[in-house]
């Protein structure tokens, strides 16, 4: 949220993808005598690699077992609630997912100095270095809770001399995080 000079807060749009020629065409309606709106929050990825401090044994395979609540259907088959009563077990069989690194870059669009600190302030006060999150709420998945890391901070995007150009001023954040990719667990029905 960014408060302009009248008062009013507004929300800043972030799209996904990095500003190559093509979508600068596009969004620019094919002319050279526009410029994208700004403020605007661009998020794209940067790399991916292998995190090889994380590896672990490949065939290692942890199982959890789930007990369901016994559930009580209408006379259309429909779950209408559950009972305190044990209803069905499974087994799932976890196989050890692959660890990588992700690093992902923010550029942050600005049209003043004043909209860009507003913006970065908002976002850099979340990370001490860095921020926890939870992808999924499923209990089952090792690989819920993750760690999103401020690793570099570039201000701005002009260089001296500055000249006359109106060009907007993007400062960049990079952003690193642990990812897994998991294969497919299996779900064994008692």
């Amino acid at each position: 949220v960014v408060k302009y000079g009248d008062g009013t807060l507004h929300q800043i749009p972030v799209m996904y993808g990095d500003m190559t020629r093509q979508v600068a065409s596009i969004i620019r309606d094919n002319s050279e005598n526009k410029i994208p709106s700004a403020p605007r929050i661009a998020v794209y990825i940067t790399g991916v690699a292998l995190d090889r401090n994380r590896l672990s044994d490949s065939s290692f395979t942890s199982k959890v077992h789930v007990r369901e609540r016994e559930r009580v259907f209408d006379a259309n088959g429909n779950v209408t609630g559950y009972t305190t009563q044990q209803g069905n077990g499974y087994t799932v069989e976890r196989i050890m997912p692959t660890p990588y690194k992700l690093t992902v870059k923010a550029d942050i669009w600005a049209s003043n100095t004043n909209q860009k600190l507003q913006i970065m302030e908002q976002i850099m006060m979340l990370f001490n270095p860095s921020l926890e999150l939870q992808t999924t709420d499923n209990f089952v998945d090792w690989t819920s809770i993750s760690v999103v890391e401020l690793t570099d901070i570039v201000f701005s995007s002009r260089n001296i001399p500055v000249g006359v150009d109106s060009e907007i001023d993007v400062g960049t954040l990079t952003l690193e995080s642990p990812i897994y990719i998991s294969p497919p667990a299996k779900v064994k029905r008692l």
